[in-house]
């Protein structure tokens, strides 16, 4: 039969009221703060021809004219999250390989170890 959860109250109230704490002046701080005017792009620029020229070091008035967007800034961005993005594919590739090997194992009962099948 199961029960259903009860409260924990053995722990120590001024962790959780140091949280508060914390909650509360981080939220008088954001509140207080003012931004300035959200400053955009031109009308037409283009972005991605933008960074498709900064990749490949092309002078980007050759291929967007007067839409070119100075791309540089965004390029270091792009790079970094394309490495992120490359090592979770490998990452997860790897977990999968190590699944199978296992499942393998698995199936044959653990008698095989590897090596020949002789």
């Amino acid at each position: 039969m199961t029960t259903k959860p009860e409260l924990q109250t053995e722990g120590s109230f001024v962790a959780g009221l140091a949280a508060i704490a914390l909650f509360v002046v981080l939220g008088a701080v954001f509140m207080g703060v003012s931004f300035p005017a959200p400053a955009g792009f031109g009308e037409g620029a283009s972005i991605t021809k933008s960074l498709g020229a900064a990749m490949f070091d092309i002078e980007p008035s050759l291929l967007v004219g007067d839409a070119a967007v100075p791309a540089e800034g965004f390029l270091v961005a792009f790079i970094l999250i394309a490495i992120a993005l490359d090592a979770a594919l490998d990452g997860a590739l790897m977990l999968a390989k190590r699944d199978e090997e296992e499942e393998a194992v698995a199936a044959d009962g653990g008698t095989h170890h590897g090596g020949d099948d002789s």
